[in-house]
């Protein structure tokens, strides 16, 4: 289990600006492939003990879940092909779920200081919205919004 006192040690502040992420180092690592660790902090603030706990449990379910969320982002994949989106953006439609981390630029965990975890993906199908995946114990929503899985396809509510 990755525990809150080694991800302490791992993180260092990432930019001066008004938010700033802290970032782990080393990253977690996946069935699906790495991804890093961000605390989002006020400019100069420090991460308290509860978000390096919320921190260490999605670090945890992103390892035991890994194929969970490589299944959302691939029913997200769809969801935007079925929406006409990917021409706009040059992603080339058809992908099979094996293929579809090629078109995703990165995957972060991300505790932010209202104690708000969630998957991050930066997809090209979507680069101005991303896709958010809200952790709270489970995935629960899908940028904001309650979903099924229902045989491999989004179904937003």
């Amino acid at each position: 289990m990755t525990r809150p006192s080694d991800l302490a040690q791992n993180f260092a502040p990432n930019h001066p600006f008004s938010m700033s992420p802290w970032l782990s180092n080393p990253v977690v690592h996946t069935a699906v492939g790495d991804m890093a660790v961000e605390l989002q902090m006020p400019s100069g603030g420090r991460p308290s003990a509860e978000m390096l706990e919320l921190a260490s449990r999605l670090a945890e379910y992103a390892k035991q879940h890994a194929e969970h969320i490589l299944d959302l982002i691939y029913a997200h994949y769809r969801y935007a092909e079925a929406n006409q989106w990917l021409d706009f953006w040059d992603v080339p439609a058809g992908l099979t779920r094996a293929q579809v981390m090629s078109e995703v630029d990165s995957v972060a965990l991300v505790v932010d200081p209202e104690l708000v975890a969630s998957v991050y993906v930066n997809p090209h199908w979507d680069p101005e919205h991303k896709l958010d995946l809200l952790f709270e114990g489970t995935i629960t929503a899908v940028n904001g919004e309650a979903f099924d899985l229902v045989d491999g396809t989004l179904v937003l509510r």
